[in-house]
């Protein structure tokens, strides 16, 4: 399976280094590096585990993966061959299955202390994953099991067009509601970005594609 990284997600992953080296070298050692890199690992670690859920779903109904792609928008499988509507539905259910699964798991640690704040942050970083790749646009996960559900009851063309307007409307009053906390709490830039990127790449005609 061939592995493909977008040239903005390169930059990003030299940034990182550059970070890693000044923060050894003049910013408080390896030390300093160990406890700006855990959480990042451990957000790594969710989504790696959405990705294998898609693996094994993708396993489960016979058909293998063909590429990985990675960009900004995270990581997307390409499938090397052709299912029913109903297989493919299970392929992009086995992500966010595994990680509201994982979360499911890490609560009760998180709840009562175990594993610190790591387990705090892999909860909500696995809760968040299963439950924005759940909502009905057509680049995420929802998206997909929607045009699938739609298609094996009403045809293609009606699939399309029923995702294409919820992609729409789901994007922008994610947008709306995102811009609106941002003016109420500072700390909602994170998702206002994604919520924006959404809408961006829904305006540019990208809401559906071949990846999970």
């Amino acid at each position: 399976m061939r592995v493909r990284m977008s040239g903005v997600l390169w930059l990003f992953f030299a940034a990182w280094v550059a970070f890693g080296a000044w923060t050894v070298l003049f910013g408080g050692g390896w030390a300093a590096l160990w406890a700006w890199l855990v959480p990042r690992l451990i957000v790594a670690g969710a989504a790696g585990l959405h990705e294998t859920g898609h693996l094994l779903a993708s396993a489960a109904v016979g058909v293998p993966m063909r590429g990985l792609s990675l960009d900004l928008f995270g990581a997307r499988l390409e499938m090397g061959g052709m299912t029913s509507y109903g297989g493919e539905a299970v392929v992009a259910a086995g992500g966010p299955f595994f990680s509201l699964v994982s979360a499911a798991v890490a609560y009760p640690l998180a709840a009562a202390g175990y594993g610190g704040d790591g387990a705090v942050l892999f909860f909500w970083s696995s809760l968040i994953l299963g439950g924005v790749n759940l909502l009905p646009v057509g680049t995420l996960d929802g998206g997909r099991i929607l045009r699938c559900l739609c298609a094996a009851l009403w045809g293609d063309r009606v699939a399309a067009g029923v995702t294409r307007v919820c992609t729409r409307a789901v994007t922008g009053l994610l947008w709306l509601w995102t811009a609106y906390a941002l003016m109420r709490v500072s700390q909602m830039l994170t998702l206002f970005a994604f919520s924006l990127c959404l809408l961006l790449r829904t305006a540019a005609g990208e809401e559906t594609d071949k990846f999970f």
